[in-house]
């Protein structure tokens, strides 16, 4: 494995930053599917396929905040074309992050309302168990442009037996997500070090920087179990949820119960380590949305990494710290990398829907070409952004449109001339070697254990959460947690997710 992955500069535009969400990115799941170069009428010209379909009307639920630049473009360019290439009006509605797979939008899915919004795949399951979302099986042809464009073994992870839910959106290098530490090279160097790729560099990246910037933090975290791997365990690990685990390195369809693990104990010890020495600052145990605003400001010295990472929030960082810069290490190496599959999110539509397909017809529409991803992702040249002779973009406005790690795609990504052409060929060749999880495709039916997975959660975010953060000692705390674990039915939904992952395992040899 590549120990050092990156560049150096943050004088990256932000037209193409990806937000928070890894978020979303925030995802477990992992795909396939075999749609890809389906003939359909939307992958005929604009006027041809929008000229023979009835009118429609779309209703599209975005997260975050709404800039002025997209509300303007939302009533015209971005309105003109959806209506010029599907003959739909299309209305985009913003909500605030916390309405997310619940609050608003379950209610807005409850009460019959007609819209579509991006999804992942616990979420899905939950929802498609309830009747809430369409069965988008019969459309998927809508989407040949957008199947062309977005890796085939992104759609699985949003069927269910055997039926399409969501619509993945991005083709982006998703391997080994959050594995990597992303350290600020520039604290790094003026210390007098040029790299990081041991937990004893790490720890000594931090005392010198420390002892030279005392007003700075550590991590900017709270969740380092994947970047640490390399120290705690031989196996390369997996999550599939908080809860369960898979060993990547073995042919098997062998579940772990994290919690009940020897790897969890002394990953636990380490985080306590880091808490004690005040790596994770004390705050960070009732504060946690702090560590973000350290990171954004400049005020953090290493946090997860991922691919995009160097230049996700970059031009942020950059405000408060001119000369940042970011550089991604492994702290290990030797085990192959691991991939839920490259898409960014997926889009369901509900099912109140009156015009599934049409639905879909958009979700094409936003990885269709070059042009179209340019008009949503950074606007209209010459107003909001130029191209060199090279491809090379400049923002002229700084406002998000559609958001950018939603439509992330490497077929089409921008990038400035800031960006070194060493780093975007790295960029796109990140997920080289890696090999896609064996649990892709497999989600999971809460159904008989709900009760129990209800009561796990609040087991985990009472106790397990707090002794995986190092906010409390392991061997104080841990026999507490485990009885309380076990009274909440632990035993009861490992045997329940082993039988139906087993099941399904056998199916897929």
């Amino acid at each position: 494995m590549t120990k050092k992955k990156g560049w150096f500069s943050l004088l990256l535009t932000a037209s193409f930053l990806l937000s928070a969400c890894s978020q979303g990115n925030n995802e477990s799941a992992n795909g396939g599917n075999g749609n890809a170069g389906a003939a359909s009428p939307s992958a005929e010209s604009g006027i041809e396929a929008g000229g023979g379909l009835a009118p429609a009307k779309l209703k599209i639920v975005l997260y975050g905040d709404e800039s002025n630049r997209m509300k303007e473009l939302a009533k015209t360019e971005f309105y003109d074309v959806v209506k010029e290439e599907i003959n739909a009006e299309v209305e985009f509605q913003f909500l605030p992050w916390t309405e997310y797979a619940g609050g608003k939008t379950d209610l807005m899915l409850s009460t019959g309302e007609d819209f579509a919004t991006y999804t992942d795949a616990n979420y899905m399951v939950k929802s498609v168990a309830k009747g809430l979302y369409t069965d988008l099986t019969p459309y998927v042809d809508a989407a040949a442009d957008l199947s062309s464009n977005v890796d085939e073994a992104s759609f699985k992870a949003f069927q269910l037996d055997g039926k399409q839910y969501a619509v993945p959106v991005g083709n982006k290098p998703n391997s080994a997500e959050f594995y990597s530490v992303l350290v600020r090279q520039d604290l790094l160097e003026e210390v007098g070090m040029t790299e990081v790729t041991s937990l004893a560099q790490l720890e000594q990246f931090y005392d010198k920087a420390h002892a030279a910037h005392p007003e700075l933090v550590g991590y900017a975290g709270v969740d380092a179990r994947r970047m640490l791997l390399y120290d705690y365990t031989d196996k390369n690990l997996y999550w599939q949820n908080e809860f369960i685990a898979l060993d990547e390195a073995k042919q098997d369809d062998q579940i772990i119960s994290w919690f009940e693990t020897e790897e969890f104990k002394n990953y636990a010890n380490l985080m306590h380590g880091w808490y004690e020495k005040g790596i994770i600052p004390k705050y960070a145990a009732t504060n946690t949305p702090q560590l973000q605003s350290d990171w954004n400001s400049g005020k953090a010295m290493f946090w997860a990494g991922t691919a995009a990472r160097p230049f996700e929030g970059a031009a942020t960082i950059s405000q408060a710290v001119p000369d940042a810069k970011l550089v991604n290490y492994f702290l290990g190496e030797g085990r192959p990398k691991i991939s839920r599959g490259t898409y960014s999110t997926a889009f369901f539509v509900s099912a109140a829907a009156k015009d599934p397909e049409r639905y879909v017809m958009f979700f094409n529409l936003l990885q269709k070409n070059q042009e179209l991803y340019d008009l949503f992702a950074y606007g209209i040249e010459g107003t909001d952004f130029t191209l060199d002779e090279n491809g090379r973009l400049t923002k002229l406005t700084t406002d998000a449109l559609i958001p950018d790690w939603l439509l992330m795609n490497k077929n089409f990504i921008r990038f400035d001339n800031t960006v070194p052409d060493e780093f975007i060929a790295e960029y796109k060749a990140w997920d080289e070697g890696a090999i896609i999880s064996k649990g892709a495709g497999f989600n999971f039916d809460n159904t008989p254990v709900k009760n129990e997975e209800t009561k796990l959660n609040g087991v985990l975010t009472e106790y397990m959460a707090p002794i995986g953060s190092g906010f409390v000692d392991y061997e104080t705390a841990y026999p507490k947690a485990l009885d309380r674990l076990k009274a909440a039915g632990i035993d009861k939904y490992i045997a329940e997710y082993q039988k139906q992952f087993s099941e399904w395992y056998a199916g897929q040899q």
